[in-house]
């Protein structure tokens, strides 16, 4: 199977299984982040990527920085406004008596996956802090280095396109709309040193969501044919695989994948990250590359098209071979290590000095 000329790969490594990975960083104050692949590896509701994807992609990034910068985010992410019940208060007991530094590994993955638990809150606070429309794009909008739609057409030619704004127009909460509008706003809030500090907070739990999100190719557009999807797939969620839909395997593509999600981990060390610019239409436009031939492959294209001219009401549940879901679980490691690594770049660039409460 090809793949795009950019796509990024980490190096493999032997590794045993560790109860903790050091952070291998350029100073005497080396800070050691317990972060146990059982422990942060945790399985829940299958939501863009599940809590393992979010988990491990907030300690892939971890692992990039320097004391500094972490020491700056544990400092912010304890400003949040539900740190107490949210973080604190979920916590695991055998880190309830640890310093902070060695809880770092664990608050920063639920602070990646709290836009998620927030879909749960009761309505007064779901109203308040979720945000559905943020998670995901419609695959015709279109900008900068997003140039390509992302929508898949069976037997239908493609929908206009979209034309977004300007990310310099994403200026209130009230004009982000998508994963890259939501990532234009909440990363200018972060990046504000003067807003309010439970603000920032917050915004740091969407940065740190839709960077996973963003490189999740099933939230960069959907699939639409002449009868079956005329309103589209919903980004693979309307088909059938098993028990659950092409949406939902690929969030869950990491869960169980130990291994590769160690070598992530173990591949990823401090690094100077100075001057590198971030772009998540860039990113975006990656993941839609791998819509076709890598998730609607030419098995799944094909029971589509035949379906959907036969006149059949509804999709046959389908089957994923061994070859796919191999390539499934390489795609997603490779995502959400970038999806790290992309993180870390922007808080060492972007993320101003945390006063103290």
């Amino acid at each position: 199977m090809t793949r795009p000329a950019h796509f990024f790969q980490f190096p493999t490594f032997l590794c045993s299984a560790l109860s903790c990975v050091s952070l291998c960083l350029p100073s005497a104050r080396a800070l050691v982040v317990c972060l146990g692949v059982m422990q942060i590896l945790l399985p829940g509701a299958a939501k863009a990527w599940d809590e393992t994807g979010h988990r491990l992609s907030a300690n892939v990034a971890l692992r990039y920085l320097d004391f500094d910068t972490q020491r700056e985010l544990l400092m912010l992410l304890q400003q949040h406004p539900r740190y107490q019940q949210d973080f604190v208060g979920q916590m695991p007991a055998d880190l309830i008596d640890s310093p902070p530094e060695r809880q770092l590994g664990w608050l920063l993955g639920q602070a990646a996956y709290w836009p998620d638990i927030a879909r749960g809150f009761n309505d007064s606070e779901r109203e308040k802090y979720s945000r559905p429309s943020w998670h995901y794009i419609d695959g015709a909008w279109l900008r900068d280095s997003a140039n390509v739609q992302g929508n898949v057409y069976v037997n239908r030619p493609p929908a206009q396109e979209i034309q977004g704004v300007a990310g310099s127009a994403i200026t209130s909460e009230r004009d982000a709309d998508n994963v890259v509008t939501a990532l234009d706003y909440t990363t200018r809030v972060l990046a504000d040193g003067d807003a309010e500090p439970a603000q920032r907070a917050v915004a740091l739990c969407w940065v740190l969501h839709l960077m996973g999100d963003i490189h999740q190719p099933l939230h960069s557009g959907s699939l639409y044919s002449a009868e079956l999807f005329a309103t589209g797939d919903r980004g693979g969620n309307a088909i059938r695989v098993g028990e659950s839909n092409l949406h939902s395997v690929w969030d869950r593509a990491m869960r169980g994948a130990d291994k590769q999600s160690r070598n992530l981990l173990y591949a990823a060390t401090y690094e100077d990250l100075s001057g590198r610019e971030s772009d998540w239409t860039l990113w975006l436009a990656e993941s839609r590359e791998f819509l076709v031939p890598s998730v609607y492959d030419d098995s799944l294209l094909a029971a589509i098209a035949s379906t959907d001219s036969s006149g059949a009401e509804r999709l046959p549940n389908q089957t994923l071979s061994d070859d796919y879901v191999n390539e499934m679980i390489s795609i997603a490691s490779d995502r959400l290590g970038l999806a790290g690594l992309r993180l870390a770049i922007w808080f060492q660039n972007e993320l101003p000095p945390v006063t103290a409460p």
